[in-house]
C-alpha cells in the first residue's frame, strides 16, 4: 500500500518462508520479519500464517504509527504458471499505434477469457512485437505495417489460494492489494544492492513498459496499456 507516509507493506509467502517487510519511499526497510515452517505439504500452511500476521501486524502498526489497511503479495507457489500466446491484426497495411495494440490485446482477452476464468492474472506482458518479419522488444517507431502480431504471456494463479489468503487478511482488517510472481520478479533483479521487495517497488511503478498494470478507476491519469487492463476487473 501506498499510506500517508508513503509507505508499502510486502507479504512473501511460499511453502516454507513467511516474510513481511515495511518499505518507505525511499526503498528503506521500516521493518523486517521473517519465519521459516517444517511444512512438509504442497499447500500453504493458512494457519501458521494467521498466526504469524497475528505476531507482526500491531508490531508494524506501532512502528509507522499508523493502521496497516492494504497488503502486497509476493508468491513463490508451484501453482502458478503462464500462457503464451500470439494475436495477429487481421487486416493488412495498418498504422502501428496505441489503437492497434489495443485491439490485438482486446482480441487476446477475448480468446483467453473462458481459460482463465478461475484464475488470477498477475502479470500481463507484451514479450514481442512482430512487424513485417521482424521482432522487436518495444512498440517500434515504424508507422506502416503490411503484418503486424504481438506476442503476450499470462502469469496467473488459482482464485481458491487468494480467496483463502483474502479470508485470512479480512481477520486484521486488511486487503489484499495485488499479487506478485516471485519467479517474475526474479527474473528483474540484475543489481547486487537489490532485492525481491525493491524490485516489487519498481514494477509497482511501471518499471516494465510492456506490462499491462491493473488499476483502479479513481488512480492517477492511466497509461494506455492500464486502461485496457481494466477490461479484467
Amino acid at each position: 500500500m501506498i499510506n500517508s507516509l508513503g509507505n508499502r507493506i510486502f507479504l512473501f509467502l511460499s511453502l516454507n518462508k513467511f516474510t513481511i517487510v515495511a518499505l518507505n519511499s525511499n526503498n528503506d526497510f521500516v521493518y523486517k520479519k521473517e519465519s521459516s515452517t517444517n511444512n512438509k505439504s504442497n499447500k500453504i500452511d493458512f494457519e501458521f500464517l494467521d498466526n504469524f500476521l497475528n505476531e507482526n501486524i500491531f508490531k508494524i502498526e506501532k512502528e509507522l504509527n499508523e493502521f496497516v489497511k492494504n497488503i502486497f503479495l509476493i508468491i513463490n507457489n508451484q501453482s502458478i504458471f503462464s500462457i503464451h500466446l500470439s494475436i495477429k491484426n487481421k487486416f493488412d497495411n495498418i498504422i502501428i499505434n496505441s489503437n492497434s495494440v489495443h485491439q490485438l490485446l482486446l482480441d487476446a482477452k477475448s480468446c483467453c477469457k473462458k481459460t482463465l476464468e478461475d484464475f488470477e492474472i498477475l502479470h500481463m506482458k507484451i514479450d514481442k512485437f512482430y512487424v513485417d518479419g521482424a521482432y522487436f522488444k518495444t512498440l517500434p517507431e515504424k508507422k506502416n505495417s503490411k503484418n503486424f502480431c504481438i506476442e503476450i504471456s499470462y502469469i496467473c494463479l488459482p482464485k481458491k489460494i487468494l480467496k483463502t489468503l483474502e479470508g485470512v487478511l479480512s481477520k486484521y482488517q486488511i486487503s489484499l492489494d495485488r499479487t506478485l510472481s516471485f519467479n517474475y520478479l526474479n527474473s528483474f533483479l540484475d543489481d547486487k544492492n537489490d532485492n525481491i521487495y525493491r524490485t516489487a517497488q519498481k514494477i509497482l511503478d511501471g518499471f516494465n513498459e510492456n506490462e499491462v498494470h491493473l488499476t483502479s478507476g479513481n488512480s492517477k491519469k492511466l497509461g494506455f496499456f492500464e486502461k485496457f487492463f481494466n477490461f479484467f476487473n
